[in-house]
């Protein structure tokens, strides 16, 4: 009987067969459904960042799931596209392999994620926090996703009365699922640059790899994975805009912007009621607005996606050893500090150990 194992191949090595079985085991679990588990973003990144590896995990004669990171110095495993994902880990599952297996398997000494499913055995166990990722859940339809909200929150009612507005005072609103108008791209970059500025934090899209990937996703249409420029328009007036993706089932929320001198009328939530309007109508079975605490997320949201943050190490490694000493600090500081403490306390350590550095 053959044992469980890893085996470590480059994005190229995907062939027929081993893309079908990525595509068998994402459709397999709904968990999985987001379109940053989808082949297609695998083969985005891969264009554009030449250390990302893939370990396939086998289960005796038959393949369980693939782990892709982007290997670094000294060992260190990076989740696919790390600082821009909003799911990370494994596609499909571990089967039988722990995570020294998996680790000695790619060749790795740690791994560390903050974005991992907490339905995975394997992440769940390793991890140090719990969050989750709010969701417009659609499996319903769009009217029941919206009647059970405007029963439960004020906030639709307020943005359809802020959309009103909007149309008296520049003009009729028009909605486009994927505009490529020019003015989309150069409008959410100077609007996301205006809004980070005053905070001294630089926009991640100005990132050279993460530039080229975007704009690949951008260019990207197809019926399992493709891109989606939105935008709503008063009168002739770009007024918000969204850039985000799609697999065939899952409608990420990713990078929305907004014309801050009409703020007032909140065209970025109009927008984001578009696009669930937009997501039920293809056929999407939700609309994931990503990891987040802010208000709009807790209002528009009619589910949550358990997620964890951990990290995977080799107990002999030094840069094990300091992984296994954060959590127990941290598990210790959850039950003394508060959460804000609690943080900015968390937020150190990625920064010491190197977290989420790419």
């Amino acid at each position: 009987m053959l044992a469980n194992r890893v085996e470590r191949i480059l994005p190229e090595d995907l062939d027929k067969g081993l893309k079908a079985r990525w595509t068998q085991v994402q459709r397999a679990d709904t968990a999985q459904r987001s379109p940053f588990f989808s082949l297609g973003f695998l083969q985005a990144v891969a264009r554009h960042r030449p250390d990302l590896e893939i370990g396939i995990l086998w289960q005796g004669q038959r393949i369980c799931g693939f782990f892709p990171f982007h290997r670094r110095p000294g060992g260190r495993g990076v989740p696919l596209a790390g600082p821009i994902a909003d799911y990370q880990g494994i596609v499909g599952s571990a089967g039988g392999l722990s995570a020294q297996d998996l680790l000695s398997g790619c060749g790795l000494t740690h791994y560390d994620y903050d974005h991992g499913l907490r339905g995975s055995p394997l992440m769940a166990w390793s991890a140090f926090r719990h969050t989750g990722s709010p969701l417009i859940e659609l499996s319903a339809g769009h009217d029941a996703w919206y009647d059970a909200r405007r029963t439960a929150t004020s906030a639709i009612k307020t943005t359809e009365r802020k959309m009103r507005k909007l149309t008296r005072d520049i003009g009729p609103l028009r909605f486009t699922a994927h505009d490529t108008a020019p003015d989309a791209w150069d409008s959410l970059i100077a609007w996301k640059r205006a809004a980070l500025g005053g905070k001294g934090v630089r926009l991640i899209l100005d990132t050279p790899w993460v530039r080229d990937v975007t704009r690949d996703i951008h260019d990207t249409d197809g019926p399992a994975f493709a891109g989606r420029m939105s935008t709503l328009r008063a009168g002739d007036r770009l007024v918000a805009v969204h850039f985000g993706m799609r697999s065939d089932a899952a409608w990420h929320w990713w990078f929305p912007a907004y014309d801050p001198a009409v703020s007032a009328c909140s065209p970025g939530l109009g927008l984001l009621m578009m696009c669930a309007q937009q997501a039920a109508r293809d056929g999407m079975a939700e609309l994931d607005l990503g990891r987040g605490t802010e208000r709009y997320k807790r209002e528009f949201a009619s589910a949550t996606r358990p997620l964890c943050e951990g990290s995977l190490e080799r107990v002999l490694a030094p840069q094990g050893a300091a992984r296994r000493l954060r959590k127990l600090l941290h598990g210790v500081a959850r039950d003394m500090l508060p959460e804000r403490h609690l943080d900015l306390k968390r937020r150190a350590f990625n920064r010491l150990l190197g977290a989420g550095r790419m």
